[in-house]
């Protein structure tokens, strides 16, 4: 199979794993990041490192980009030096992060109107399996140009699913969230409740693994981390409150009411207002211990 030349923009913890996978798997990958040592990282694997968006467009016929907030989408796509300067004739842009709908569909026109095409295509689960081949991609746009950019997404991840029209993609991926950080937030919510009632924490997570309370977060993020006091950032804070806070404004858009989300949401900005937004989205559960008077540890 022939391996078309990618770009990469936004080398972070999710992105940084993917172009490094990529790479792996002898794909060649053009990449930026204002970031020096996150480029270096994927020139030691074999990647080329450009100047700009525009110049990582200019050398790849698939442009890709995990970045972290609809503004740093739109300042890579349609910014002084963004890709929309470099794209070739026909190039595609797949778009990788968690944005609004709204956001993902306006960089398809312009996108569009410079002559190129764009899937939007978030991703789920964690830095382990964007650096290992394993995510789950949820992609937004024409069918027939997922199929073209298959080979590509199929290294990043399975299963793939087309989720519809230009935004569906950043709009699943949003639902998707709005119940995963709804999820932790009552974990730990239920969590100092429980330590505060007296009640030994690991029997209450088996308690809780053994009913309908389950859930994956009880597990990976509740069992695993919480108790132990382990907060370095898998997933930080700081974007679990920014994709609530997204969730919250599409159902406001939309005309679809969301407390539960809000709920949520109110309580990761709290835990961002506490300082807490680069620590792990496991570290919500602090913002509840200060008020309650307690920690919910082993």
């Amino acid at each position: 199979m022939t391996r078309r030349p990618l770009g990469f923009l936004g080398l972070g913890n999710m992105g940084g794993g993917m172009a490094r996978w990529l790479l792996r798997q002898g794909w060649p990958v053009t990449v930026f990041d204002p970031v020096t040592q996150l480029v270096q990282a994927c020139v030691a694997e074999g990647g080329v490192a450009a100047a700009s968006p525009a110049a990582v467009a200019a050398a790849s016929e698939v442009v890709l980009s995990s970045l972290p907030t609809p503004q740093a989408v739109e300042e890579a796509v349609a910014g002084p030096e963004g890709i929309l300067r470099g794209l070739r004739p026909g190039g595609i842009y797949v778009d990788l992060s968690t944005i609004d709908p709204a956001t993902s569909r306006r960089m398809h026109a312009l996108v569009a109107a410079a002559g190129g095409r764009m899937l939007d295509c978030p991703v789920g689960r964690g830095p382990e399996e964007a650096a290992s081949g394993r995510l789950l991609l949820m992609v937004g746009g024409e069918a027939a140009l997922l199929e073209e950019v298959r080979p590509v997404l199929a290294t990043l991840g399975d299963p793939i699913l087309h989720c519809g029209p230009a935004g569906a993609g950043a709009a699943a991926k949003l639902v998707n969230n709005l119940v995963s950080c709804a999820i932790n937030a009552l974990n730990a919510e239920a969590l100092v409740l429980a330590a505060k009632a007296g009640v030994a924490l690991p029997v209450m997570v088996e308690i809780m693994k053994g009913t309908a309370a389950d859930s994956r977060h009880l597990r990976i993020t509740s069992e695993a981390r919480v108790l132990d006091g382990v907060f370095a950032p898998r997933f930080r804070l700081a974007l679990a409150e920014k994709d609530l806070r997204l969730a919250v404004q599409m159902g406001l858009d939309l005309g679809v009411p969301t407390p539960l989300a809000d709920a949520a949401h109110r309580l990761h900005q709290v835990a961002r207002g506490q300082g807490l937004g680069e620590e792990d989205q496991g570290a919500v559960i602090k913002a509840i211990e200060v008020v309650a008077g307690i920690e919910a540890r082993r």
